[in-house]
């Protein structure tokens, strides 16, 4: 019992009775993330453009952080401050994700939007063998390969068990998906291997850069010229995107996981690729089959397989950005 409470006095978070504000915290920022998908897609379909929304959604995200920062009296110089390393690091892994992950939602048919969805959260596989290569990690062989392959067989079944044996029309959008997954699980492997603080990983940096790449790109393809009038339902997307998973997600996790039990906060990120093809479901009733949720859910298992093969590669508690998108 002493030994108990010692813990709970040193516990960053305080009190026990303090720990239910932050776990909420953890599980607001979980379904904030949830809504990724549906934002990328919806404002894609009503601007014309998944870049000219990303410019929006990003940019607010970027200037959402920075109101939050002032929020919190903490230095807005630590925002822009970062070693070059992280600047390089963040472009691919962070802008150059996003920027991927946005335009294969913005092109890809709408019966396979949730397929697309779930080959994001296939960079745990990414984090392992980058792991070994970078961290020197020897991850539980047996595990990780069973974590693979049930996020592998997760992926193959959203699409609908009657597709299985007929491949999409175009495989663009799930290579984008995928690359781009690829790119965040190395961008949060050198965090770990150049032992970067939150606070330096420089997030609202990342997503300036993204917006000005995604306005940049949707200047070249010529798609301001044929951007719509605005309306509600655009503000409201770019406001919803931008404010949520851009901007408030990543604090309020940032907060939970720093204050409150770790363990169960950073174990809510496994529930996102079930959150979000629920609502990419709802939303996209064409990508609603008997498959999504249950490769939604397959996924959630191999991505805590692999996790579970591969604590030495990494503390158990994970860094706000390991939840990805």
């Amino acid at each position: 019992m002493a030994a108990t409470e010692s813990a709970e006095r040193s516990q960053p978070g305080g009190q026990r009775g303090s720990d239910g504000r932050y776990i909420l915290l953890g599980i607001g920022s979980t379904l904030i993330w949830c809504w990724s998908g549906v934002c990328f897609r919806m404002g894609a379909d009503l601007m014309g453009s998944a870049m000219v929304y990303l410019t929006f959604m990003s940019g607010g995200g970027a200037l959402t952080a920075v109101a939050l920062q002032y929020a919190r009296r903490q230095p807005l110089a630590n925002m822009y401050r970062l070693p070059v390393r992280v600047i390089v690091a963040g472009f691919f892994g962070v802008a150059l994700y996003t920027v991927m992950l946005a335009t294969a939602f913005g092109i890809v048919s709408v019966s396979d939007i949730g397929q697309i969805n779930l080959l994001n959260y296939l960079w745990p596989v990414w984090m392992v063998v980058l792991g070994i290569l970078l961290l020197g990690g020897r991850p539980n062989v047996v595990m990780a390969v069973a974590g693979i392959l049930t996020g592998l067989v997760g992926v193959a079944v959203s699409r609908g068990f009657d597709l299985l044996a007929h491949p999409p029309s175009s495989l663009v959008p799930h290579a984008l998906a995928l690359a781009g997954g690829f790119f965040w699980a190395l961008y949060v492997v050198l965090l770990r291997r150049w032992k970067i603080p939150d606070e330096k990983g420089g997030t609202a940096f990342h997503f300036a850069t993204c917006s000005a790449m995604a306005g940049g790109i949707a200047a070249y393809m010529g798609h301001w010229s044929s951007m719509p009038p605005w309306s509600g339902a655009m503000v409201f997307w770019v406001v919803v995107g931008a404010v949520g998973p851009v901007g408030i997600a990543y604090s309020m996790y940032e907060i939970s996981v720093k204050n409150g039990p770790v363990l169960i906060i950073a174990s809510l990120a496994y529930f996102i690729p079930i959150g979000s093809s629920a609502l990419i479901g709802l939303f996209f009733k064409e990508t609603m089959n008997g498959g999504l949720i249950m490769g939604a859910v397959l996924i959630a298992i191999g991505a805590w397989l692999v996790r579970c093969a591969s604590r030495d590669l990494g503390p158990a508690e994970e860094r706000p950005a390991e939840t990805g998108q």
